[in-house]
């Protein structure tokens, strides 16, 4: 087992009563999605993504100097607002819940406010700011997982639960991914993860190619 799988399973099991706090919040605010089906709007899916962050975090945290505590903390809560009624304000929503979470439960100041920085511009319009590595390495990890196999499986689920033709998804593909793989490249931080992302994109403009041929 990779040293940051080892630090993967030690990790969630010291803080799975935050993983559980993270779950049962998206549970009670997942009524907030809007009306139209998208796999998003699934708790369990957040989770799976949270998950995935939490690894992504630790694989480009490993032989870094950061608090991996915070790391961890910051993956695990980085989404908990997701379904906020303003969900491009759904950072700093969940900031604001990690902060009143983790003083509640006693955890020293400058590990709140150092998970509550990351997870406050992880997105949106602060994604630029971030002052710590570890919120740069919270960012890069948020990203990888947006250009993986699970961000196109993901899409796809959506397109087919608007009854699209495979020939619409990759239109509507199309029209869609150049804007965000743009902006993928342009918030990474760490040369680990700009290299993973490039990898990334370019397996979903691969994908889209292939995909493209066999519709006509």
């Amino acid at each position: 087992m990779s040293t940051y799988m080892h630090l993967y399973h030690k990790y969630l099991e010291k803080y799975k009563d935050v993983a559980e706090f993270t779950l049962q919040h998206l549970q009670k605010t997942a009524g907030n999605w809007p009306a139209e089906y998208h796999p998003w709007v699934l708790p369990e899916h957040r989770i799976e993504h949270t998950r995935l962050v939490l690894k992504n975090s630790l694989m480009l945290a490993v032989n870094r100097k950061v608090d991996l505590d915070v790391v961890v903390l910051s993956a695990i809560l980085h989404d908990v607002a997701f379904y906020s009624p303003k969900r491009k304000e759904h950072a700093e929503e969940g900031a604001r819940i990690a902060e009143e979470y983790l003083t509640q439960h006693g955890y020293p100041n400058d590990t709140v406010q150092k998970v509550v920085h990351a997870v406050k511009v992880h997105a949106g319009p602060l994604a630029f700011t971030p002052r710590s590595m570890e919120a740069k390495i919270l960012q890069d990890a948020d990203t990888i997982d947006k250009v993986g196999p699970l961000a196109i499986t993901t899409f796809l689920l959506h397109y087919g639960s608007k009854r699209m033709t495979p020939k619409q998804a990759v239109d509507e593909m199309k029209k869609d991914m150049p804007r965000r793989l743009r902006w993928y490249h342009r918030t990474m931080n760490t040369r680990q993860g700009k290299r993973i992302v490039s990898e990334g994109c370019t397996y979903i403009r691969t994908f889209m190619k292939k995909l493209e041929r066999e519709m006509f």
